[in-house]
Parts: C-alpha cells; structure tokens; sequence
C-alpha cells in the first residue's frame, strides 16, 4: 500500500501536469540559476491588501511544487523558460514579492517585474 507521502505527491504531479501553464526558470537575487524548466500555474490580476496603505494590488502569482525549487531564495527572480514558456511572463524578469500560500508541497509567490 502507498504511503500517504506518496499519495500526495502523485497527486501534485498530476495537477501540475493537466494545469501548467508552461514552464519557468528560478534564480537567485544574485542571478544564479536555482531550478530550470519548472511546470508553473501563473495567475494575474490577483488582489492582495497592502498591510501599509490599505490599498489593493493586482499582483501576478506563480505556483510551482516546492520540491523543485531545491531552495527559496530571498528575492529570487523567475523567468519564463525557453523550451514551453509562459506567455504572461514572457520578456523580462519576474521578482519574488512575497509568498501568498505554501501547503508544503505546491508553493505560491506573488511576484513583480
């Protein structure tokens, strides 16, 4: 019988696989490459509260499994990757801005050009 680790982290594959939007690279702030070619879900026009000014932003958010990432880098940067890009991100760098979920498998980010 599988293990419920197991179970779930079929079960992820499986979404990403049938709900990927494309595939992005990962980096460092610094600009060294952490992950390439990650299946992702990109959303846009994601409302988030500003804790400051009260304010509501429409960020785009990227959701990828957290096992891909190898680590998570404070600022790091997406990019849409070559091979299956992701149309929304495509053309300039995408900045991590703060993290919206993590469930510890499948994590999402806000993120900035």
């Amino acid at each position: 019988m599988a293990s419920f680790d197991s179970l779930v982290s079929r079960m992820d594959a499986k979404l990403m696989a049938g709900l990927n939007d494309g595939r992005v690279d990962y980096f460092a702030a610094s600009g060294q490459p952490l992950a390439v070619g990650i299946e992702a879900i990109v959303e846009r026009e994601v409302e988030r509260v500003n804790d400051v000014t009260g304010v509501i932003d429409r960020p785009i958010t990227i959701c990828v499994l957290k096992s891909h990432l190898g680590q998570i880098a404070r600022k790091g940067i997406f990019r849409s990757n070559a091979d299956e890009p992701v149309a929304a991100l495509a053309g300039r760098d995408w900045i991590v801005d703060g993290i919206e979920s993590d469930d510890g498998s499948l994590i999402t980010f806000y993120v900035v050009p």
